[in-house]
């Protein structure tokens, strides 16, 4: 497997994840940056890297003096929060970190400071950050060739007056929450076209073909969700759609040596998306002053009305 072009890769690939209350006995809130699971981000150690940002790397500085530093904040917080979904995947995958491509990241990013500066945390974060990279390369190759799920619902891509289309979806897929058993007809009332469970997609062929829908919450939300988002940033439009189906098993047909060929930048996007299970079923807490969990998106936003989109549990489903 070829590693990602040395600094200028490492840099984009960890860029790629910038664009997935506290009770009991369990971790505070109070102390925590964000909680997942039972796992606590400590709000000092967050902290900690930010003060190191500020007084190594410029472009910390710069934000800061634009008043834009809480977006930096939210990305040390998004990687904190994905290393610890990584850390649970490998466990469950039984997935081990190659330490000769950590290596060679590392070094061909000039070292751990150059490294620490170019991907913007602090050094003693660069083997993390390096490892969750290659680790996420691996389930997301693992999962190339084996996803696919059945999905029922339409694409929203008109506007009306007073009604956009990010509205008329919600209000669609709140319905179809409502009545999953439904939901195909419930598209045809609405006057929608209906993409039928029949159309299976399948990640590798969605992959293959460069669809931005491959990387999207369609491959991470669990059967019975009703996924309320846009998948792709370059065509209008909101899907609404049904999780009818999520298989795991080999689909049949599929290119078994797409995924030893694949951009590695793909395999990583992939690879987070393939946390958002773990994230659902943990569950994933964000300390208010970073904003919070926007779970189709695997990242943080800055509050609730700059979330990306909605995933909707039917009544018959939900706990």
């Amino acid at each position: 497997m070829r590693i990602i072009g040395r600094t200028r890769a490492f840099i984009a690939v960890v860029a790629c994840a910038a664009l997935l209350t506290a009770c009991g006995s369990g971790p505070s809130q109070m102390s925590s940056a964000a909680i997942v699971g039972d796992r606590s981000v400590e709000l000092g150690a967050v902290q900690h890297e930010i003060q190191w940002l500020l007084d190594n790397v410029p472009e910390a500085k710069q934000a800061q003096d634009q008043r834009k530093l809480d977006a930096e904040s939210r990305k040390i917080v998004q990687g904190r929060v994905i290393h610890e979904l990584v850390s649970v995947a490998a466990q469950r995958e039984g997935l081990r970190t190659d330490e000769r491509q950590v290596a060679e990241l590392i070094d061909g990013s000039g070292g751990l400071e150059q490294a620490a500066k170019a991907v913007q945390v602090e050094p003693g974060r660069v083997r993390d950050v390096a490892s969750d990279q290659v680790l996420l390369q691996d389930l997301g190759r693992r999962y190339l060739d084996r996803l696919s799920v059945a999905l029922v619902g339409t694409v929203i891509t008109e506007e009306q007056p007073g009604n956009t289309a990010k509205d008329q979806a919600l209000e669609l897929g709140r319905k179809i929450a409502a009545e999953p058993a439904r939901a195909a007809e419930i598209v045809q009332q609405s006057g929608q076209r209906l993409v039928d469970e029949k159309e299976r997609l399948s990640l590798g062929a969605e992959a293959q073909n460069g669809s931005e829908i491959a990387s999207s919450a369609v491959f991470g939300a669990k059967e019975g969700t009703v996924l309320v988002i846009q998948p792709s940033q370059q065509q209008a439009g909101w899907l609404v759609a049904l999780v009818k189906d999520r298989s795991t098993e080999q689909v049949p047909g599929g290119d078994p040596g797409f995924g030893q060929q694949a951009d590695p930048r793909l395999l990583y996007t992939i690879g987070v998306r393939m946390l958002q299970p773990i994230a659902d079923e943990l569950g994933v807490r964000v300390n208010p002053r970073y904003g919070v969990w926007d779970a189709t998106a695997m990242s943080l936003a800055a509050n609730e009305n700059e979330i990306t989109g909605f995933q909707l549990m039917p009544r018959t489903v939900q706990p």
